[in-house]
């Protein structure tokens, strides 16, 4: 029982933020407006592209929810924090990375 605890306390935050994720990448399929990602510039009219624009979000949304599910499968298979830590740090680095290739490839003008 004891164990439980102890994995349920390491993968609450992991499995928080998949959830989150999964459910922002969902709300942007259902509603396919770039306002919701670009709330604050304020420069929607200006995309290049908004329906790819919004498509690649949401499988981006998609994909941080994937590594956070990685997260948690790492925290249950080896029981280490570190290795975890270490592959989500990586995964949002790519993630990053992948964003900002979004964003130029058809993000405003």
């Amino acid at each position: 029982m004891n164990d439980l605890i102890i994995f349920m306390n390491s993968i609450w935050i992991p499995v928080l933020l998949a959830i989150l994720c999964a459910g922002y990448g969902i709300y942007l399929a259902i509603t396919k407006d770039p306002k919701v990602i670009r709330r604050k510039t304020g420069r929607n009219d200006l995309l290049k592209a908004p329906d790819k624009y919004v498509r690649n979000a949401m499988w981006l949304m998609f994909f941080m929810a994937v590594g956070c599910v990685v997260m948690v499968m790492i925290i249950y298979f080896t029981a280490n924090d570190m290795i975890a830590t270490v592959e989500s740090i990586s995964w949002f680095i790519v993630f990053a990375f992948l964003w900002k290739k979004n964003e130029d490839t058809n993000g405003a003008l």
